[in-house]
């Protein structure tokens, strides 16, 4: 007889979103079936058909930004609940495009928005590690599909992965590219971290950090090597897209 072995119980959570990142996990096909088959899948609201039981997790992935009080009720619980709890893109681990307007005068930006702005909530856009501990984070916007493939049999096995400390550049070279910044294009792949596959710079786009700071990635010499490119006013509005100059100030105040 077949004996029964118990799966991990994992939860794929979405916060206040677009869930770009989850449909990545549904663009691998056959990649994410085989991935499913081998977990109990308690929460995955784009393909599920039964409501979370609320019993324990051993692993959470959050996507998205706890912008309403709901979404900080949820994500409070589900770290209550759940051994692990991953960041699922970019939005949960840096504020993502979202958080741009945390950079702007908040009540004339809103007006854009709203005709009528009494009621309106608009609070500060903030990653969710403010909230609750991130024992791990899938980076990117959105993630990469084999990059989940490559690091979730460590996260079901209660272990945290580490992703190599390597730029952009690395890949980009790898895949034949001719370096951007020869071009003239302010490029931030040298202090990004990688595991891209380079895809912007593979386009002749720009890269402009949605995967985060490299642990060792050097601002000081990224500003220094964009200079004769952009301002520094230019620089400041490529960090703001994906919630990227939080931390490069964070840097650069390390560093000093």
């Amino acid at each position: 007889m077949e004996e029964n072995i118990k799966k991990p119980r994992v939860a794929i959570v979405s916060l206040t979103s677009c869930e770009g990142c989850q449909f990545a996990l549904l663009d691998l096909g056959e990649k994410f079936i085989e991935f499913a088959t081998q977990v109990e899948l308690v929460d995955f609201r784009l393909i599920e058909d039964e409501e979370d039981d609320g019993r324990e997790l051993d692993l959470v992935l959050v996507e998205g930004n706890p912008v309403t009080e709901a979404n900080l009720k949820t994500l409070q619980s589900l770290r209550k609940r759940s051994k692990l709890l991953v960041a699922l893109g970019n939005c949960a681990a840096m504020g993502g495009v979202p958080e741009i307007k945390n950079y702007h005068e908040g009540v004339n930006t809103i007006k854009h928005v709203y005709k009528y702005i009494h009621g309106i909530n608009n609070p500060e856009i903030r990653e969710i590690d403010n909230f609750v501990k991130v024992d791990f984070t899938f980076p990117g916007c959105p993630i990469t599909g084999e990059e989940f493939l490559q690091y979730i049999p460590f996260l079901l096995r209660g272990e945290i992965p580490t992703i190599p400390d390597q730029p952009v550049c690395v890949e980009c070279r790898a895949a034949g590219n001719r370096c951007l910044l020869l071009d003239k294009k302010p490029c931030f792949g040298p202090m990004i971290q990688g595991g891209c596959g380079a895809v912007c710079p593979t386009s002749r786009m720009t890269c402009q950090g949605c995967r985060g700071l490299r642990p060792t990635g050097n601002v000081k010499a990224m500003r220094a090597a964009l200079k004769n490119m952009i301002s520094d006013h230019e620089f400041e509005n490529i960090a703001e897209i994906f919630g990227l100059r939080d931390d490069i100030e964070a840097r650069e105040k390390e560093t000093k």
